[in-house]
């Protein structure tokens, strides 16, 4: 019989005590323009949704991807009036954050082995910030 080893939080990861805990730590790292938190905030083989279909998968992709956001300054951490809450099944939960203007984010998170949350698919989060998107291969930047 083969076992195979459930993947873990990316080596940096933090993550959270609890799921519900994911998001208000999310917030502490975009308002301290923390990248490695971010990224710890996800598992090594995280999914996050991208805009026009695309998706960053892997901790290096993830952090391309929020590192391009935090440089253009589009990641909000500050909403007010943000709800957090969490569906636990075993070892994952569904997370979902509703803000004061009525947006919903919802993300997959897991407990890592030394029972910490980390997020495993994040669909919402990048999905609208277009500066998450790598440049084009021999495209111009305008200044």
């Amino acid at each position: 019989m083969t076992t195979t080893a459930q993947p873990t939080a990316h080596p940096t990861a933090q993550g959270a005590l609890a799921p519900e805990a994911l998001e208000s730590t999310f917030a502490a790292c975009v308002a301290g323009g923390d990248l490695d938190g971010l990224v710890g905030l996800y598992a090594a083989d995280a999914v996050v949704s991208l805009p026009r279909g695309r998706e960053a998968a892997g901790s290096t992709a993830i952090r391309e991807a929020f590192g391009r956001a935090l440089a253009a300054g589009v990641l909000d951490g500050g909403e007010t009036g943000v709800s957090s809450r969490a569906v636990v099944s075993g070892d994952l939960a569904m997370t979902t954050s509703t803000t004061g203007d009525g947006t919903v984010r919802t993300q997959v998170a897991r407990r890592t082995a030394e029972g910490r949350w980390v997020w495993v698919r994040d669909g919402s989060r990048l999905r609208e910030v277009e500066a998450a998107l790598p440049a084009v291969p021999g495209a111009l930047a305008v200044a």
